[in-house]
């Protein structure tokens, strides 16, 4: 955007886009981001820029394109990895965590929250996760019904940075759980540090709530992975800055990502949401999902190259 372009020297900004224009087609993920790149074009470069027709004219004279083409899944592919040994295997490693909800209805109150995403500032665990100290706080009635599983995959590890980060984050893990861990008879989150795809996946089928609270995502495929493996069924919490975010206003709770208490909130609203509504937003959701595919994407953007090329 202006605002991010504007802070570094204009000969680099001017490469950056330049470099882009020399595309035939500029692939954005969400028209949330076309717009802005337009703008800028327009206001940095000083472009012509049609933004009915999504297109610049770059200094050659070309016509250059630019397209919103939503990264997806393969829902098949998902639907076959939990099938799997690996998944099936993962399920029993989080059998002790996850097992105190076997068996139980919704009406006994046993449910989890969880988020999987890398270990990463961008994508805000810390304040994720003193919302989930405020829930707390806000109903201590839920202390002895409700875990936190948190799939943190390790990510530049060898930047000081993310290592700074890392242990910022478990201050803030310790911290929640020191508060309540008397209330809620042990500790109400869970941290799973590891890479393992299938674990991950193994959890999200069987969790009540999904948090994504990043400050910025390009998309973040997690979430339509968790539409396809869903069981429960569950309720989405999203940041309003994640890329998902434009395909699930309709289905998925929706929340700055700066603001604790709304999160707390919307967490709140998940966890005590009617079973009925929690299906109707996953089947919207999931038909987004499926309707849109990883396949989709690319013959998308295939697609938009032959017209370019019969223009």
């Amino acid at each position: 955007d202006f605002a991010t372009l504007k802070l570094i020297p204009q000969s680099w900004r001017d490469t950056i886009l330049q470099g882009l224009l020399g595309a035939d087609v500029v692939g954005m993920q969400t028209e949330w981001d076309s717009r802005p790149f337009l703008g800028c074009c327009e206001e940095l470069l000083g472009a012509k820029v049609d933004y009915k027709n999504g297109t610049v004219a770059a200094r050659d004279g070309r016509l250059v394109r630019v397209r919103a083409f939503s990264a997806s899944t393969n829902p098949a592919a998902v639907e076959q990895s939990m099938q799997s040994p690996a998944v099936a295997a993962a399920r029993e490693r989080l059998a002790p965590w996850t097992g105190w909800q076997a068996g139980r209805g919704r009406d006994e109150g046993k449910q989890t929250i969880v988020r999987v995403d890398r270990l990463d500032p961008s994508k805000n665990q810390i304040i994720g996760f003193r919302a989930f100290g405020r829930l707390l706080e806000l109903r201590p009635d839920l202390c002895r019904n409700v875990r936190f599983f948190a799939f943190l995959i390790p990510s530049r590890t060898d930047l000081s940075v993310y290592r700074n980060y890392r242990d910022a984050v478990y201050a803030m893990i310790d911290e929640v759980n020191t508060r309540f861990a008397a209330d809620c008879e042990g500790e109400p989150i869970q941290v799973f540090y590891t890479n393992d795809r299938e674990q991950a996946l193994a959890a999200m089928e069987q969790c009540d709530v999904l948090l994504v609270n990043s400050r910025e995502d390009g998309m973040n495929l997690v979430v339509k992975e968790w539409a396809v493996v869903s069981q429960r069924p569950g309720v989405a919490v999203i940041s309003e800055t994640a890329g998902v975010a434009a395909i699930t206003a309709d289905s998925a709770l929706l929340v700055s990502p700066l603001d604790i208490e709304g999160t707390a909130r919307a967490m709140e609203r998940a966890l005590g949401m009617r079973s009925e509504e929690r299906a109707a937003r996953l089947t919207t959701l999931r038909e987004n999902v499926y309707s849109w595919s990883a396949a989709d994407w690319l013959s998308a953007q295939l697609a938009e190259l032959d017209v370019t090329r019969d223009d």
